[in-house]
């Protein structure tokens, strides 16, 4: 401090107020902007943390999706072995093995040598071959039989593999040393010449001491040829009552697999589908070029050994959650409908560098507004900041009231704000209308069910639907009919959601229109209906369905079964009756065919039970079907009271088995039971009618 002689020091003057009022707000500024500085830096740390854990979810949830699909893909081919193997079974009949033997005596089988043969016509469908080993002349009469139902499945074998994309080839082996493949290649395949040679993979697990349940399976991939590549068996044995016929068997494309593993778009990662054995069946690394590989990958190829050194480790982890190992995040998903898992890896660090650079543009924008705030006086604070949030909360307020407001007239920097919070709000509004549309989409397949059942006493007559998707596949309808019959549908269209509603809706208005407006059999209307479906089928959906012509007065019922689950028959003395599938085709697979009729007589106090394959093939969490025999066990010596009570007893009885699993397909039943008989409502009598016109 400066002095002046003996005055003393002399005092400098005090800063200005302003001067003084504008330090003091800097500090105050900095020091808030410190503190803001600090808890943004813990914030984002905070979020970081909380985005991994959101992102580990969504790839959870995405895995999931992706898990549906190939469970969708895997089921829908195990179905169509089954419905091929009922095929099967259903054409042996005294008529198949007639036909069998004029085969052999007038051709177009070829004997040469100690081997025949037989080409099957192409045209619409890619040719096939009927070949195997022996003398057509002497053999065992179980050989013609068999032949001639072989033969009479062989335009389906043919179009199935038109018709299903995953498909590459069929098979039949049967074990009199036959072997029938659509499309035939005359390059040698994997499978033996003999079919029954014990060396076959494919043919050993099908054997009645392998499998005395008689469950599909699936064998070892093998390499089909450089046309289609790798191709992953599931086969299933072929039963005629209790007399084992053969093994049917449908070869999955793997390129196909492929391609559809690497559409689903995963941003970080890699997923890929491995058997039980451990070998790779789909990666990302074969979508590129899959015909180039003649053998499944290796796990050690697939997986590091530090993160799953083995298939049992990986069978170890818990389905359908994410866990870390050696710096990965693994999340396995097991299919159920195949004996093949799902499994995504990806790396840790890899998901850390997403967030941050997700989170980047957000933390750069924020250290800026902190630099202007620190350098801005009031007024700048206040029209830059302060004036422009309370606008950004007036937006915010009008659009979340579904009011559309021009973006108003703030900063630059304030516009992207404005614009999401908008972007944000018309997203929004337009994902409820969406999903109340579906409401109302679900809501009206629902309206379309019956809801008024016969009032009449000499029978009951009840059903009920419950869809896996907000829109379900299945439906069911009554009617009356001509001649004082009252019409029955049960039906189950292929796929979920929107198409198989909107196809089911067709398919039942257009079944209904065809009975009601003529008196004829239940197979010439099967036929019509199938004509009209398969007329305008771009999409190649089918449906399989069970048609009823119920006769009150008599008790009988007149129907037709295109590739429907077999109905229950439930005997007033407690016996059970499956009732025979007729061999129909699902309507929409191909024109051009006929459908048989059966009839059955209903008995006072006999219960029709009349179901979808969502009952049956329901699945606990070990993987194991419902299955024909837990349904019949279910109404085997336990009397039903009426048909809600029956309907009811299934559905919980199904509930109970698959606690626990997420129902995969619809599940649709009707029930019919008959009281007493008569031409009328107040009239009883016990006589029978004739089969319908036509």
């Amino acid at each position: 401090m400066p002095w002046s002689g003996l005055a003393g020091p002399v005092k400098t003057p005090d800063k200005p107020p302003e001067r003084r009022l504008f330090a003091q707000y800097s500090w105050t500024l900095g020091g808030a902007c410190s503190v803001v500085v600090v808890g943004l830096a813990g914030f984002f740390a905070f979020q970081l943390k909380q985005d991994l854990r959101t992102q580990i979810i969504e790839l959870q949830q995405q895995v999931e999706r992706h898990g549906r699909f190939m469970e969708f893909v895997m089921y829908t081919s195990a179905d169509q072995v089954e419905s091929l193997r009922t095929a099967i079974a259903t054409h042996r009949t005294d008529e198949a093995c007639l036909a069998g033997r004029r085969l052999v005596a007038q051709g177009p089988l070829r004997q040469s040598g100690q081997r025949f043969a037989w080409d099957a016509a192409g045209g619409r469908t890619p040719g096939g071959r009927l070949q195997g080993s022996g003398v057509l002349a002497g053999r065992d009469p179980a050989f013609y039989c068999d032949l001639g139902a072989v033969v009479a499945v062989a335009p389906q074998l043919q179009a199935m593999v038109v018709h299903l994309a995953p498909v590459a080839r069929v098979h039949f082996l049967s074990r009199h040393d036959f072997h029938l493949e659509a499309p035939w290649h005359p390059l040698p395949s994997r499978h033996p010449a003999r079919a029954g040679s014990p060396e076959s993979e494919l043919w050993r697990p099908g054997q009645p001491g392998a499998n005395p349940q008689r469950r599909k399976y699936w064998p070892a991939p093998y390499f089909g040829g450089s046309g289609v590549g790798l191709l992953a068996p599931v086969a299933a044995p072929v039963y005629a009552g209790d007399a084992f016929m053969g093994v049917v068997a449908i070869d999955l494309r793997l390129d196909f697999l492929n391609e559809v593993n690497a559409a689903m778009g995963y941003d970080w990662g890699t997923v890929v589908v491995v058997d039980g054995q451990g070998r790779v069946l789909a990666h990302p690394a074969h979508a590129a070029d899959p015909h180039v590989a003649r053998t499944p990958g290796r796990f050690d190829m697939a997986f590091a050994p530090q993160v799953l050194p083995s298939p049992q480790a990986l069978a170890a982890l818990p389905a359908g959650q994410a866990q870390e190992r050696a710096g990965w995040i693994v999340i396995r998903r097991p299919l159920a409908s195949a004996p093949w898992e799902l499994v995504y890896t990806v790396t840790r660090s890899a998901l850390w560098r997403a967030v941050l650079l997700q989170r980047a543009p957000a933390l750069g924008t924020a250290l800026v507004v902190l630099g202007l705030l620190m350098a801005l006086t009031y007024w700048v604070t206040w029209r830059g900041f302060v004036g422009p949030a309370a606008r950004l909360v007036g937006h915010a307020m009008a659009a979340s009231g579904q009011q559309v407001r021009a973006v108003p007239h703030v900063p630059r920097v304030w516009r992207p704000w404005f614009e999401a919070i908008t972007q944000v709000f018309r997203e929004s509004l337009q994902l409820g209308s969406l999903r109340r549309e579906l409401d109302i989409a679900a809501r009206m397949q629902q309206s379309i069910l019956p809801r008024v059942w016969p009032q009449d006493p000499r029978f009951d007559l009840w059903g009920t639907m419950q869809p896996a998707k907000d829109i379900g596949g299945d439906f069911y309808d009554h009617f009356p009919l001509p001649q004082g019959l009252h019409g029955l549908v049960v039906a189950d269209v292929s796929g979920k959601g929107i198409s198989a509603g909107l196809f089911g809706m067709v398919s039942k208005t257009l079944l209904r229109a065809i009975a009601t407006q003529r008196a004829q059999p239940a197979g010439e209307v099967a036929r019509e209906v199938n004509e009209a479906l398969c007329a305008d089928n771009e999409s190649s959906m089918f449906v399989t369905t069970f048609y009823g012509q119920y006769e009150p007065a008599s008790g009988r019922l007149f129907y037709a079964n295109a590739g429907h689950p077999p109905p229950l028959v439930l005997r007033a003395q407690g016996a059970l009756q499956w009732l025979p599938g007729l061999g129909g085709t699902a309507f929409g697979v191909m024109p051009g065919l006929a459908y048989a009729q059966g009839v059955v007589d209903l008995a006072p106090g006999d219960t029709l039970l009349v179901f979808t394959d969502g009952v049956t093939e329901s699945v606990n969490a070990d993987g194991q079907e419902f299955g024909m025999a837990r349904l019949s066990a279910l109404f085997e010596g336990q009397p039903v009271v009426d048909v809600r009570e029956a309907i009811g007893r299934m559905l919980a009885r199904v509930e109970r088995f698959a606690r626990g699993v997420e129902q995969f397909d619809d599940i649709t039943c009707l029930v019919l039971r008959c009281h007493r008989l008569g031409e009328d409502a107040g009239q009883v009598q016990g006589g029978r009618a004739s089969m319908p016109p036509g």
